[in-house]
């Protein structure tokens, strides 16, 4: 076993609670009459108490992003685990974020102490600035493609798996010594597993929350393996696809759900695993950091589309150098394509234009409160000086994910665009519509240089540069004697992970 000292990672649980039900799922989500929400006091002990772990510090559920608290969570994480690498984060336009985030997390070592883990929910597009400007390493998994989950509640005793081949086997076990460690709102545990299982059968809790807890050694570990006892994850135990939401459980587990009244019992999501008919010669034990799919990529499917821009309101900027009768040609041109929800100027006489439109105007300094309130506008914005957006802008509006956070901004002639939205943290005071890059702080002002969505996709030697950089990061601060994480203990080769054992 390992202590969570020597751990690579180790979990904040804020939530048990997800909108998914995987079959198998590490955290038994599905199985809580009422999940968990760790509180904002718990979560500061919480974060105090990792100080000085140098490996990352993880943010997980459940499904995190859906704590009601997340934002506040994380502004207290950020300014107490890790430090800033904008360096890596997508401020650019992303073709394929899973390759960004992949060429980040190939080396959990170099990863400035934050971790996300997450299934890329509808939350997660709502605060998709805060968690690109906050993490190195994200762990993203929608599970719409194929992923296989061990069998994990079944029980040794029923397989009959002798005391002294089960100590060694368990001191192997994957979950113990490639992953976590973690803490949930009853305390802190040396198996995140543990930990889950202790928050679903209401067991005693673990450790206080305290400085340094995370570094007692497995023979402190005491009564918390008793809960070893109740996880087959050590064993050669047969997998099934997440997708399925179904959950094998031995008879002393399915007793043990019945007694807590398991919602994914009384929607039958339960298969009651017979250990008389188990072979563990047709089953291999894991040693593997992801064992549940081979291609990394293939990890964000569906979700893909939810991240690109959802509402886009189009807003003309008409200045004293377009003539009305040439604004008029473009304003019809612009309603006739469905691109044009709002008519914008520094001159109240174009409020003429926009009323023979049908449009709002909006003029002055209150121009962006005004849009909000008058288009209901909660996402993204196209302005355009003088002129349309070209067709291939479109395109990218519907082949990329735009970071809600960056304003950006291209030339065009006998004009200009801008595109930004407005949950931008820069804008949450407001901002100035007609100079509204002034707002926003340099490295989030990002000017388009491409056309094509293809060409904002990472190549192979751009995943490798990434991956240069966030190490020369970590070598420059290093150096300098600021802190860092432990440094390289394993690594990801391509899209296989591979082992450090």
């Amino acid at each position: 076993m390992k202590s969570p000292a020597d751990m690579k990672i180790i979990q904040i649980d804020i939530t048990n609670a997800c909108p998914r039900k995987c079959a198998n799922c590490t955290r038994f989500c599905g199985h809580h009459e009422e999940p968990f929400f760790m509180d904002f006091e718990t979560f500061k002990k919480a974060v105090d108490s990792l100080k000085g772990f140098r490996g990352i510090v993880g943010i997980m559920g459940g499904e995190p992003t859906v704590h009601p608290e997340f934002r506040r969570f994380v502004e207290y994480y950020r300014d107490n685990i890790g430090y800033d690498d904008r360096s890596t984060a997508p401020y650019q336009p992303q073709k394929d974020l899973m390759r960004h985030v992949l060429a980040n997390a190939w080396h959990v070592d170099y990863s400035n102490h934050r971790g996300l883990f997450t299934s890329v929910t509808p939350r997660y597009y709502d605060h998709f600035e805060l968690i690109q400007d906050t993490f190195g390493y994200q762990l993203l998994n929608d599970h719409s493609n194929p992923s296989m989950h061990q069998t994990l509640m079944v029980t040794r005793q029923e397989l009959g798996v002798p005391d002294d081949e089960w100590v060694k086997m368990r001191d192997r076990c994957w979950v113990q010594n490639l992953w976590s460690a973690s803490i949930t709102p009853k305390g802190a545990f040396f198996c995140e597993v543990a930990a889950a299982m202790d928050a679903t059968l209401g067991g005693p809790g673990g450790w206080p929350i305290e400085p340094g807890w995370w570094q007692r050694k497995p023979d402190e570990f005491g009564e918390q393996l008793k809960w070893c006892e109740m996880c087959s994850a050590c064993l050669a135990m047969p997998s099934r696809d997440a997708n399925d939401e179904t959950d094998d459980v031995s008879p002393i587990w399915a007793e043990k759900l019945k007694q807590i009244r398991s919602p994914k019992v009384d929607k039958g999501l339960v298969n009651q695993f017979d250990p008389l008919a188990y072979q563990a010669d047709k089953h291999s034990i894991n040693q593997r950091v992801t064992p549940y799919m081979e291609d990394q990529e293939e990890r964000m499917g569906k979700t893909r589309g939810r991240l690109v821009p959802q509402k886009i309101t189009y807003v003309l900027w008409l200045t004293p150098t377009l003539g009305d009768e040439a604004a008029t040609r473009l304003i019809t041109q612009m309603k006739a394509a469905g691109q044009l929800d709002a008519i914008a100027s520094t001159d109240a006489t174009r409020a003429t234009l926009a009323e023979v439109a049908a449009l709002p105007f909006l003029t002055g300094l209150g121009a962006l409160a005004d849009l909000r309130q008058v288009k209901h506008t909660k996402d993204w914005v196209v302005l355009t000086r003088d002129c349309a957006a070209p067709a291939a802008f479109h395109a990218l509006t519907e082949g990329c994910v735009f970071n809600p956070g960056v304003v950006y901004w291209r030339d065009i002639a006998g004009g200009m665009l801008r595109f930004f939205n407005v949950r931008a943290r820069s804008l949450e005071k407001d901002g100035d519509l007609f100079n509204i890059t002034a707002t926003f702080p340099a490295y989030k002002v990002v000017e388009l240089t491409r056309e094509q969505a293809q060409d904002y996709r990472l190549s192979n030697t751009g995943m490798f540069m990434r991956r240069l950089n966030k190490r020369f990061t970590w070598l420059k601060r290093k150096l300098a004697g600021l802190p860092v994480p432990r440094g390289p203990a394993g690594e990801i080769k391509g899209n296989k992970v591979v082992s450090s054992l």
